[in-house]
């Protein structure tokens, strides 16, 4: 995937993450056609994410409307937790954060790892620190880290695999991007982390978007302006057919469009928004 060339000065908020909120709870679902006998997932894959918001009803209302997601409200423990789903698909999950003063409303993405635990001593040792330690749940032992640009990041030693769609879905997530204040370190840093290899796609305007692989390509990353208001985070993209059209109903639902189609974005088919509590978003045409 090319680079987005993005450039405002103010494409996200500050983000922030607090210690004492769930961790990924969707985790302990029963996930649709298990395997006793899966291999495990492979490490650098981004299997989940969560949105902390601090108005669910909104943040429902939003989604439904703007992507045609079902929720189904649960509990985990004794925390309420809502599962979206697109079409049949579990595709996230949604945690009230409003109890605590220092969580940002926004979407915590989560990597397949092979060991929790010796990653998290790892990021320490690489000078990220751990927002939430290593904990059990059915299916995973999982964590919530801060790398050392401060980029929140969930973890995920699953124990049964997790199917991949073969083809990208409209509605469902099918890529992550790391915004980085400085791309070399990070590089360094995930690389280290996941195991990645990263070649470089596109260089537009000085700057260079790198594809981290494994076996399939599984996010891009690239270095943002100087005087970029925006702190390093990894950007989660939802596929639809027409951003565009799409990001028109962003403003009657409550949300704000952050960065708005332009041709020379990826041939006007990336529109990055935010939904009604701030939390940033992509929305994609792929391939375009």
């Amino acid at each position: 995937m090319p680079a987005p060339n993005i450039v405002p000065r103010r494409l996200f908020p500050a983000i922030s993450i607090s210690a004492p909120l769930v961790l990924a709870v969707a985790l302990t679902v029963t996930i649709e056609t298990p395997s006793a006998a899966a291999q495990s997932v492979e490490a650098g894959r981004f299997v989940w994410r969560d949105l902390l918001t601090r108005d669910v009803s909104a943040a429902k209302r939003f989604y439904e409307e703007l992507f045609g997601w079902r929720f189904e409200d649960t509990t985990r423990g004794d925390r309420p937790y809502v599962l979206a789903r697109a079409g049949g698909t579990l595709v996230a999950g949604i945690v009230d954060v409003s109890a605590n003063a220092d969580a940002a409303p926004q979407w915590l993405s989560y990597m397949a790892v092979a060991d929790v635990d010796k990653t998290v001593a790892q990021v320490r040792a690489d000078g990220g620190k751990v927002l939430v330690e290593p904990l059990t749940v059915p299916i995973a032992r999982v964590a919530a880290v801060a790398d050392p640009q401060g980029a929140p990041l969930g973890l995920a030693q699953l124990r049964r695999d997790i199917p991949e769609q073969s083809q990208a879905t409209a509605g469902h997530f099918f890529w992550q991007e790391y915004l980085a204040r400085d791309a070399m370190q990070a590089l360094d840093f995930y690389k280290r982390l996941a195991g990645y290899e990263s070649t470089i796609s596109e260089s537009r305007l000085g700057v260079e978007y790198h594809v981290l692989r494994k076996a399939r390509s599984c996010g891009g990353l690239f270095q943002l302006p100087a005087t970029a208001d925006v702190r390093p985070n990894w950007l989660p993209y939802v596929l639809v057919d027409d951003p565009g059209t799409l990001s028109t109903r962003v403003a009657s639902l409550g949300g704000r469009i952050l960065v708005p189609a332009a041709p020379e974005r990826r041939n006007g088919s990336l529109v990055v928004i935010a939904d009604p509590g701030g939390a940033p978003l992509a929305l994609q045409k792929y391939p375009f």
